[in-house]
């Protein structure tokens, strides 16, 4: 309850929405605040002014600890982040391991990205991360359209129902020095005392 307050009391800036609208975005947020965790797997394109990288990622996400795979085409190697609130191991192709205490630290390090995972876990399913200040944008049935966070837009451009859920489809977000783009292709949420759904 404490996370979804903080959820609600973020800035949304909307069309005059009407109370069915107002419902169905509190029980979104009261939805996702309840999981226990997902997986996903999609698709993404991460681009800076000077290069791009796509591939494949993997994103398995408990209440603490989360496993997190970018895979290259062609053959050309992996990354895999495992880690929780005490900290974050990553293995590359061709054997090496690195540790730090936390996975936006370790990803600027040995990659030269800035991406903010602990924010990233909320964005990817449709909700401001909880701890700082956001603007949101809602269009007229209450569905997330357009968040502003910590230096990043998120837009939702499509999403697709699981289970009892709307999650998104495709998350585009940009910084001053990145542009990551997502295409989800299968969501399973963990909803608590109940098996795991995908779509």
């Amino acid at each position: 309850m404490a996370l979804l307050s903080v959820l609600l009391g973020a800035c949304a800036t909307t069309p005059t929405l009407t109370p069915e609208a107002s419902e169905a975005w509190q029980r979104q947020q009261q939805s996702i605040a309840r999981l226990e965790g997902w997986s996903l797997v999609a698709r993404m394109v991460l681009s800076s002014d000077d290069d791009a990288w796509n591939g494949k990622l993997w994103w398995q996400q408990g209440s603490d600890r989360y496993r997190i795979r970018f895979s290259a085409p062609f053959g050309q190697g992996g990354i895999e982040l495992d880690g929780d609130a005490q900290g974050v191991e990553m293995r590359i192709a061709g054997g090496q391991t690195f540790h730090a205490v936390d996975a936006e630290t370790l990803m600027y390090k040995q990659l030269g990205w800035y991406l903010p995972l602990s924010g990233l876990r909320y964005w990817v399913t449709g909700v401001p991360e909880p701890r700082s200040h956001a603007d949101f944008y809602l269009d007229s049935s209450g569905q997330l359209t357009r968040l502003d966070q910590a230096g990043w837009e998120m837009r939702y451009p499509a999403y697709r129902r699981v289970g009892d859920l709307q999650l998104p489809r495709k998350v585009f977000m940009e910084s001053d020095e990145l542009s990551l783009r997502l295409v989800i292709d299968r969501w399973e949420p963990v909803v608590p005392g109940g098996p795991e759904g995908g779509a």
